[in-house]
């Protein structure tokens, strides 16, 4: 959606774990895409990030991405989440941010790690961030690894 509808300047606006529906088959879906977009040429002043309208996207997805491996629910737009995550990284405890719940179900902790470095690169505020596309190349990418591993385990 955003390379698409860049040109228009249509973000999503609205990005959070409750808006993403699920089809029969589980393929994603978003809703209420373009309902609140944000101008950038006056950004929310309760929004730490003076960014374009893309960025805030980009931002909300890291959120989503940080609701998922930790399981904890997101509330005030996310940013006491992202805090959290942040000192607990800081302080090198990285394996305690991830819920319990996708470690005893047998998730992989290297993978784990490598989408929690994806989601602090979108919620990093004294950074660049990551256009969707590159975000989307760098889950990819693990994707492709975990079905090799897959593949070449495989007897």
């Amino acid at each position: 959606m955003h390379h698409e509808l860049k040109s228009d300047e249509i973000p999503h606006g609205n990005l959070k774990s409750s808006n993403i529906l699920f089809k029969d088959d589980m393929e994603p879906c978003l809703s209420e895409y373009g309902l609140m977009p944000i101008n950038p040429h006056d950004p929310d002043p309760t929004n730490d990030q003076t960014t374009t309208p893309f960025k805030a996207d980009v931002h909300a997805f890291g959120v989503i991405l940080l609701e998922l491996l930790t399981g904890k629910p997101v509330q005030d737009n996310g940013s006491g989440l992202s805090k959290w995550v942040t000192s607990i990284v800081k302080e090198e405890w990285t394996i305690e941010v991830f819920d319990k719940a996708l470690i005893v179900e047998g998730a992989s902790e290297e993978r784990m790690v490598v989408l929690l470095q994806v989601a602090l690169r979108c919620i990093n505020s004294t950074s660049t961030p990551p256009t969707i596309a590159e975000i989307s190349a760098m889950i990819s990418s693990l994707k492709e690894e975990e079905e090799r591993s897959m593949t070449s385990s495989d007897p």
